[in-house]
This record gives C-alpha cells, sequence and structure tokens, in this order.
C-alpha cells in the first residue's frame, strides 16, 4: 500500500529520524546553555558591581549627614528665633507706618498752629550748589 507519488509514512519518519543527528543536537544544546550561562554571569556581575556602587553611595551620604546634621540642630532654633524676629520686625514696621498715616492731620495742624506764633516748619538743610548749576529759587 505505498502511494503513486510518495513513500509509506512509516519510511518517511525513518527517514526523518535518520536525518536527525544527536550528537549535533546534543552540541547545540550545550552550546545554547553555555551562552546562557555565561550571559547569567554578566548581569550578576554587573547587578554586583552595582549593589557595590550603591553601598558606597549609602556610606558617603551617612558620612555627610553625620557631619552636618550636629550643626544643623544647634542652629535651626536661632533661626526659627530669627524667623519670628522678622516677622515682627514686620507687624512693628506696619504698625509705624500706619500711626505715621494717622498722625499726618495731627503734624499739618502743629505746622499751622507754629505759622500762627511765628514758626516756620523744619526744611531740610540745603546742601551748597555745584559749581556751574544754576541759582535754587528763592
Amino acid at each position: 500500500m505505498s502511494e503513486p507519488g510518495g513513500q509509506n509514512p512509516v519510511e518517511q519518519l525513518l527517514a526523518l529520524v535518520a536525518a536527525l543527528d544527536p550528537v549535533d543536537l546534543a552540541s547545540r544544546a550545550v552550546d545554547a546553555s553555555r551562552r546562557t550561562t555565561e550571559s547569567l554571569i554578566v548581569i550578576l556581575e554587573n547587578f554586583a558591581s552595582t549593589v557595590d556602587n550603591l553601598n558606597r553611595t549609602t556610606t558617603r551620604i551617612n558620612s555627610l549627614l553625620d557631619e552636618v546634621e550636629e550643626p544643623l540642630r544647634r542652629i535651626m532654633p536661632q533661626v526659627g528665633n530669627a524667623m519670628n524676629a522678622a516677622a515682627s520686625l514686620g507687624e512693628i514696621a506696619a504698625s509705624l507706618g500706619e500711626l505715621t498715616k494717622r498722625l499726618g492731620p495731627l503734624a499739618s495742624m502743629a505746622e499751622s498752629a507754629g505759622g500762627l506764633f511765628g514758626l516756620k516748619p523744619n526744611r531740610p538743610a540745603q546742601t551748597p550748589p555745584s559749581p556751574g548749576a544754576p541759582p535754587p529759587a528763592p
């Protein structure tokens, strides 16, 4: 019962099995596993190097923090006090500005009252004119 255009299926199967070379397949498998193992070793070496770099960086950061932390702990209360003092000075300046605005009418009235008694309001001292400058208007 052989097919007219081909071989018997059993013969085809035997031809396929005969075409397989177990030594070649084994050498390919060994070569593939060797390459995989080498790649894994390279990956693990890179990972170990990365971990080593991270450990050194962590050590440096910790030593830097050890040097900076104590002085910062001593300075921070003074910085907080200075910030509070600056805020208080801002409030005082705002209060003085408002007081000046409220006393403005009183200052005008005092100048007017001084004029009634022949007093002139304080004027800033005049600086002598520079040479070549026009004389000041009277």
